[in-house]
């Protein structure tokens, strides 16, 4: 087994803080951010846990997790 498949399976625990939008729990959150390897992130939908997206570094894959929310 992959040594991340156990964080894939709790990607709702993992996200992106968002200092603009204090006001939104995580848990209103669509996509979240999700470690899938050394220096790799994947962006996953929240609820159906599908991959909209990927990057290398943390700070990008937050910023596309954002650009997808609105």
């Amino acid at each position: 087994m992959h040594e991340n498949t156990e964080i894939r399976r709790e990607a709702s625990r993992i996200s992106y803080t968002d200092n603009r939008n204090r006001d939104k729990s995580v848990s209103n959150k669509r996509h979240v951010v999700v470690p899938a390897g050394i220096n790799f992130f994947h962006v996953t939908e929240h609820a159906t846990g599908q991959v909209k997206g990927f990057r290398c570094r943390h700070i990008d894959a937050c910023e596309l997790a954002r650009t997808l929310e609105r």
